[in-house]
């Protein structure tokens, strides 16, 4: 421990693949499909700028899963940003990302 931080634990393989995928796009908005912790199912990781969430739900095969996805995209690319999200997305463009 230093300066009372501890380190994060590493992602799970899954997650990773899925955050490198989205990385390797360079898009301000990203989306990848990767299996649920526990194998069962499916989920969507999306990117907006450099955060990244996970939408709600599990999907039971990756074809539906690519649809969240795709769906959640398109609704991002459509809509009006915020003040605060265009302040950031400005902020995310000057750091060359």
């Amino acid at each position: 421990m230093r300066n009372g931080h501890y380190p994060l634990p590493p992602l799970r393989p899954e997650l990773q693949a899925a955050l490198d995928e989205m990385s390797a796009k360079g898009d301000y908005f990203a989306y990848a499909v990767c299996r649920t912790w526990d194998g069962q199912a499916w989920e969507v990781n999306t990117r907006q700028g450099g955060m990244c969430f996970a939408l709600d739900g599990r999907y039971l095969d990756h074809d539906e899963a690519m649809a969240a996805g795709a769906a959640w995209l398109l609704e991002q690319l459509d809509r009006e940003p915020t003040d605060d999200e265009a302040a950031y997305r400005a902020l995310w463009e000057s750091m060359g990302k």
